[in-house]
């Protein structure tokens, strides 16, 4: 097999300042084909960038996984070489450990060991493959990825995150700003948005934050949030101080039916198939409002991959925490954010913030909530 170093090295050196799957695919390589199904499971997007020939004895393909599409079990009679350009991904050779696949990451695949990759839980997931040829062909494929074997990369993702035992600095400040988002304190407020600002959280993640909240404390309280974030952002320019933007949300490709999306979503959150249409409960009374929420607030608001699905359960459960009176909803949420792989103590430490910024009323009924929401789940 013979590569071409130079240009190996140079793929491997790529600027990847865009910091979206579908970024990269805009601003690298064009548009790949939309495969779904055949030997995938899921949606991927795939783009053959060189073929192989007589300097380079190996083609070149970018892959781009949507969250929880993954391959099928395949092979390599030549093996293959992967490098993990953006997202987070599952690899898993068979008989062995799955690994989790961050950007920056490489992986070579050796010859004839069955293997599968593809996204995690909640991120999309981008690759370039370096496969060389071989006389019994570049790939065998095999047969599906089972729940329980993609499962087990949820675990060990839960268990890398449970590792951190308290909320991380950048939860903390998305805390605070959604606690007095939702309570209407301005002036508090835009002293929690020059502190998250400072602490390098980009002006798009604060303003998707506060975009985010207008489902759970209403369009008057986001579109205050907002005001405050372009008042703060405007003294700080006199000031001198130049705040990064951040990136941008990735479009929704137009071709995605949104209650599917919607309910892939919502299962992603909560561990658990969505039963359609709803036979009980308000989406049963109301068929409206279970579109809704499927089209607009996990397809449209939850789709928008700015913030993590976990960024959004912090915020969301803060803001419930601070309205009160809606209960069963919030238990829903702290469920949602166990599933994620937050913890108790993490969670523990969000009703400090509350406690601190709000106040001990709040923060108990929070709390509450949540030992009631952990012990049943015991």
């Amino acid at each position: 097999m013979k590569f071409n170093t130079w240009l190996l090295a140079s793929l491997c050196c790529i600027n990847l300042a865009a910091q979206t799957p579908s970024d990269l695919l805009n601003v690298l390589f064009p548009q790949g084909d939309k495969i779904q199904g055949g030997n995938f499971t899921g949606t991927v997007w795939v783009k053959p960038l060189l073929p192989a020939d007589s300097t380079l004895n190996a083609s070149i393909g970018n892959v781009v996984f949507e969250p929880k599409a993954r391959s099928k079990w395949h092979k390599h009679p030549g093996g293959q070489t992967l490098l993990a350009l953006d997202g987070m991904g599952y690899y898993q050779e068979k008989g062995k450990p799955l690994q989790i696949l961050r950007k920056g990451d490489t992986v070579r695949c050796p010859t004839d060991v069955e293997h599968w990759h593809g996204a995690s839980l909640d991120h999309w997931f981008v690759q370039l493959a370096i496969t060389p040829e071989h006389p019994k062909g570049r790939v065998i494929w095999l047969h599906e990825v089972g729940e329980e074997a993609y499962s087990a990369g949820i675990a060990k993702q839960q268990e890398a995150l449970s590792s951190l035992q308290d909320l991380g600095e950048r939860h903390q400040h998305i805390v605070a700003v959604a606690a007095l988002t939702a309570k209407g304190d301005l002036e508090q407020l835009k002293t929690a948005l020059n502190a998250a600002l400072d602490a390098k959280l980009t002006v798009n993640e604060l303003k998707e934050t506060l975009v985010h909240l207008y489902a759970y404390c209403g369009f008057p309280r986001s579109i205050q949030g907002l005001n405050s974030l372009m008042a703060v952002l405007e003294t700080r320019k006199a000031q001198g101080i130049t705040d990064e933007m951040g990136r941008a949300a990735t479009p929704i490709p137009e071709d995605f039916i949104k209650y599917e999306r919607g309910k892939k979503v919502l299962e992603s959150l909560t561990g658990q198939p969505q039963v359609t249409p709803p036979k009980s409960g308000y989406g049963a009374f109301s068929p409206e409002m279970d579109v809704f929420l499927k089209e607009h607030l996990f397809a449209d608001i939850f789709g928008r991959d700015v913030l993590s699905y976990q960024d959004r359960e912090v915020a969301t459960i803060t803001a419930l925490t601070c309205l009160g009176g809606v209960e069963p909803m919030l238990k829903n949420h702290i469920g949602i954010a166990l599933n994620l792989g937050m913890t108790e103590a993490q969670m523990g430490d969000l009703m400090g913030i509350v406690e601190a910024n709000i106040g001990a009323k709040e923060a108990e009924a929070g709390r509450k909530v949540l030992s009631e929401t952990v012990q049943a789940r015991k």
